[in-house]
């Protein structure tokens, strides 16, 4: 499992350096969610929902016309990141306590490239 330390580094390297990356896509996402939910005493209820969507979408497009046989299409990667860090803690002391927590968390990543 990569460190998310390790994944924004990259993607923060390969952004601060577009002319080493020329023709580069990069994207990145981060999300860091921490959920506490403590109670202390008799017929106490505590529901937390939480939800985190992402969409993160790349695409490229190119069409030459040049001579037969010498077509090529320029380099180029596209490179996408998504670190999602949830912290649940929930702490109950005591009778007749309900806790309820719901954490959704939905990522959606899609690259398409075309050369012609």
């Amino acid at each position: 499992m990569l460190k998310k330390s390790l994944v924004l580094g990259v993607l923060a390297a390969m952004t601060l350096a577009p002319a080493a990356f020329a023709g580069d896509q990069v994207q990145g996402n981060s999300t860091v969610t921490t959920i506490e939910a403590g109670v202390v005493g008799n017929g106490n209820r505590t529901n937390i929902k939480n939800g985190t969507n992402v969409h993160q979408s790349q695409s490229k497009y190119e069409a030459r016309r040049v001579r037969r046989h010498r077509s090529k299409c320029p380099g180029g990667s596209q490179t996408q990141g998504n670190v999602t860090d949830t912290a649940i803690n929930a702490g109950v002391v005591g009778n007749r306590n309900n806790t309820r927590i719901n954490n959704v968390t939905n990522v959606s990543q899609a690259q398409s490239a075309a050369c012609y």
